[in-house]
């Protein structure tokens, strides 16, 4: 099983952000009951998206942290190659999405195991095959 990570739950993991990240850490929790082996993936645009706010407040340490969350070894990063894009394009347009929802979306779904898209955003609910646990 692999729990796909949307930037905001990203965000909420990696700055303990409250109350957020006490209904993250218990999905996860239940999650990692129902499967006996659980990885991480996100999507590469996380990386950027996860990066602005501690770069403009130049909060090194934030920086640091999300250094070593974004190496970790059980995170597979998906790159926003061709494929992902055009995939993008037509969630963008079929379901009204923002562009780095319709990328995050693709994303996930590019992944081809059974996966779990963890998210703080309702929009994901709306495309078939993603499923969604909204934190």
């Amino acid at each position: 099983m692999i729990i796909f990570l949307d930037a905001c739950a990203i965000i909420y993991w990696v700055e303990l952000v409250n109350p957020y990240y006490q209904q993250f850490s218990k999905k996860i929790g239940k999650i990692k009951k129902n499967y006996s082996h659980v990885t991480f993936a996100a999507s590469e645009l996380s990386l950027l998206e996860c990066r602005i706010k501690p770069l403009r407040e130049n909060n090194d340490i934030a920086l640091s942290h999300y250094q070593v969350f974004f190496n970790a070894s059980d995170l597979t990063l998906i790159p926003l190659n061709r494929s992902v894009i055009e995939l993008a394009s037509h969630l963008r347009v079929q379901f009204n999405l923002a562009t780095s929802d319709a990328l995050q979306a693709a994303s996930a779904l590019s992944l081809s195991e059974e996966i779990i898209f963890v998210s703080g955003d309702t929009c994901f609910k709306k495309i078939p095959g993603l499923k969604v646990e909204i934190i």
